[in-house]
């Protein structure tokens, strides 16, 4: 699902009450190294990891 689309729909309202999925909860972990992971909520084992994150600007 592209992001646009999410927020052009949370813009006006729920985007569920136009048909995008709602955005899934996720659960952040950082490690003593300074790793990170995202995980869904409901699981164990992270979805996506970063041994060596570092800072962008945008």
């Amino acid at each position: 699902m592209r992001a646009r689309e999410w927020a052009v729909a949370a813009t006006y309202g729920d985007p569920t009450d136009y048909d995008v999925p709602a955005l899934p909860t996720w659960r952040v972990e950082r490690g003593e190294a300074g790793e990170i992971a995202f995980a869904a909520t409901d699981r164990d084992e992270p979805f996506i990891t970063a041994e060596r994150p570092v800072r962008v600007r945008r």
